[in-house]
């Protein structure tokens, strides 16, 4: 038989949990809230995705430079520098001249400023924020790892174009990898159907490649430069996406509000 004491502790319990869920859910309806635990799990998961493959990127660069400092990837850079200067024409020089110019300050800044500005007018404040970081940070890094490397620009094959600076990592390759990739993820934000959201990111890989390839085509950096320019950008880019991935989707302004 149970104590009378102790059925009143349990019918008491029991009343403040029923109580406790009542309030709680009403709280939720009535100021438009979703619980916690339910959105936590998706965000914990999309930044462990975004950080996971900025982990592999970051990976990829490290083996890259560890080997170059090793001298164990300079036969390959020659034989490939070498191998696309044979395949230069007219019309693929002018090609290459024209989309190499996707990774170039001036480009890069002007399309960055334009989606600056379209996500301030969306009131995507931290995806702002996001974007200013990865053209700050990729400037950093370029400066940064030029000096510190200290590489001189190929002198294998000819240049087709007139470069200053340093070789090591591709200066166009990081910046095009960390811009262009951001930009992609937070448009892709704004997009509903993961058919688009795959086809805005292919598109963004494949010019991100198609800048490290006129890079090496121009014989103005080693295929070493590029890879490691993207992969190091790529890092960077999914870091700051793994980052803000924590923070609240933006509400997307209408017009008129």
């Amino acid at each position: 038989m149970v104590p009378p004491s102790h059925a009143s502790f349990q019918s008491k319990r029991k009343f403040f949990c029923i109580f406790s869920a009542v309030a709680v859910g009403a709280g939720y309806e009535r100021y438009g809230m979703q619980p916690g635990p339910a959105k936590f799990p998706a965000r914990a998961i999309k930044a462990s995705w975004w950080l996971g493959t900025a982990s592999l990127a970051f990976g990829l660069f490290i083996k890259i430079t560890s080997e170059l400092l090793e001298h164990e990837v300079s036969g390959v850079d020659r034989t490939i520098l070498i191998g696309l200067a044979k395949a230069r024409t007219p019309w693929l020089t002018l090609v290459a001249v024209d989309l190499t110019a996707l990774g170039s300050v001036t480009l890069v800044v002007l399309i960055s400023t334009i989606v600056l500005c379209v996500l301030l007018l969306l009131k995507d404040r931290m995806g702002a924020v996001q974007l200013v970081a990865a053209s700050v940070g990729a400037g950093i890094l370029t400066t940064t790892i030029k000096d510190h490397i200290d590489r001189a620009r190929p002198a294998v094959v000819t240049q087709l174009v007139e470069v200053l600076g340093l070789s090591y990592p591709s200066g166009h390759s990081l910046a095009a990898a960390s811009l262009y990739l951001t930009i992609a993820i937070l448009v892709c934000r704004h997009l509903q159907r993961t058919g688009h959201q795959i086809a805005i990111l292919a598109m963004t890989v494949g010019i991100i490649l198609l800048v490290g390839m006129t890079r090496i085509y121009l014989g103005v950096h080693y295929p070493s430069d590029v890879a490691s320019g993207i992969s190091l950008g790529a890092a960077w880019a999914l870091l700051l996406a793994g980052c803000f991935s924590f923070f609240p989707d933006p509400k997307i302004a209408r017009p008129g509000q």
